[in-house]
């Protein structure tokens, strides 16, 4: 096919992937949302629980403003690509449009990219340095896993969007920060930090894996330690679930970065997975929910429930009322679908703010809400 025809697809892949992706961020917004809602006096929700909020924020905005509007910000015009040149497919926008949709990306990608990092280094803090969630809400802490990764991304937009107004296509279908041979400390700069960002987050997923080995080596005598053990791997496994979400959506962006020998067609699969960081997330989030929701169904033998009823349980989301008395009768004992212990951040229920210690040379672990 024609490179215009494989820009079209990537518009309309980026477009069709932006849209799932946003729902998906958009149900996690609406779950933490609740959850805080229910909380005795409004109180803070566990450090993990905002960090996700954060990233689905992020994601969000990235899915709408960038790869569901994608080209419509762009200036109409012709666009070169591999010495073909052709009109730029749904371009309705004007260079305003397109400064604007650059600084949206430049902010919330990094903003996004760091809060995944963040997430990763949270997980490590509480199961492999049992930090506490008293310790963890330190300003130091909060500052640093909370408003740091905006922080970042709002330098980086006003440095390199506003101050220079560097915008570009660059092959993509959004106008996101110029990169060219013309500007070499641009182009190490973007280089210097999605290196240390990715190179962060597999460090912690090496780390996570490493201790997730280490505890199911163990064999531990008294019932109590095993049962700590394995909360501790589920928590811990949430976790790697989450990087390896984050590296799903990124890879095949990276791998085009590094590697120049790639057929034309693989540009449309970048298109296709780039914009799945909030679908992904949702999949990683809802996932112990859905799980206890199965096995609750299977534990009640006289009841039989549907893959769709549990899944919109699992969304808080009340199923319509069929007309027989039977079928009303059971909807209307569906429990409230917001208990704290499948949280989405733990792997395992009724992991809240757990602290045990066993016998005289046991480890005292205290998961603080998320394992």
């Amino acid at each position: 096919p024609s490179i215009e025809k494989i820009y079209l697809a990537k518009v309309i892949a980026a477009k069709t992937s932006g849209s799932i992706s946003m729902v998906g961020s958009g149900f996690i917004i609406r779950d933490v949302m609740l959850r805080w809602q229910r909380r005795k006096e409004h109180q803070f929700l566990p450090i993990v629980h905002r960090i996700i909020l954060s990233m689905s924020i992020a994601d969000l905005f990235t899915s709408c403003s960038v790869h569901i509007l994608g080209t419509w910000m762009v200036p109409k015009g012709n666009v070169t690509m591999l010495d073909e040149s052709f009109l730029i497919p749904l371009a309705a926008g004007n260079e305003t449009t397109c400064n604007a949709q650059a600084f949206i990306w430049d902010l919330f990608t990094l903003a996004g990219c760091c809060s995944n990092a963040m997430l990763a280094v949270t997980y490590w803090l509480v199961v492999c340095r049992e930090k506490s969630e008293k310790q963890l809400n330190k300003w130091k802490w909060q500052f640093t896993l909370l408003w740091l990764p905006w922080l970042l991304g709002l330098a980086d937009s006003f440095i390199f969007v506003v101050g220079f107004g560097f915008y570009s296509l660059n092959g993509a279908w959004f106008c996101g920060a110029y990169v060219s041979d013309d500007i070499p400390w641009r182009n190490w700069m973007l280089a210097a930090i999605a290196g240390i960002i990715n190179v962060w987050i597999i460090l912690m997923m090496v780390l996570l894996i490493k201790f997730v080995c280490t505890l199911e080596r163990k064999t531990d005598t008294y019932r109590r330690n095993r049962e700590t053990r394995e909360k501790s791997i589920q928590v811990t496994k949430q976790g790697i679930w989450f990087i390896l979400a984050y590296m799903a959506a990124l890879m095949p962006a990276v791998v085009t970065i590094i590697s120049e020998d790639l057929p034309r067609n693989f540009s449309i699969f970048v298109a296709c997975a780039y914009p799945m960081q909030g679908a992904f997330n949702a999949l990683v989030y809802f996932r112990p929910k859905y799980i206890s929701e199965r096995q609750k169904m299977a534990s009640r033998s006289d009841r039989r429930e549907s893959r769709v009823s549990s899944i919109l349980k699992t969304l808080s989301i009340t199923p319509p009322k069929r007309s027989s008395a039977s079928s009303n009768a059971i909807l209307q004992k569906v429990p409230a679908p917001l208990n704290e212990q499948d949280d989405g951040c733990s792997g395992k229920s009724q992991l809240e703010e757990m602290s045990m210690k066993v016998g005289s040379h046991s480890k005292h672990v205290e998961f603080a809400e998320i394992g």
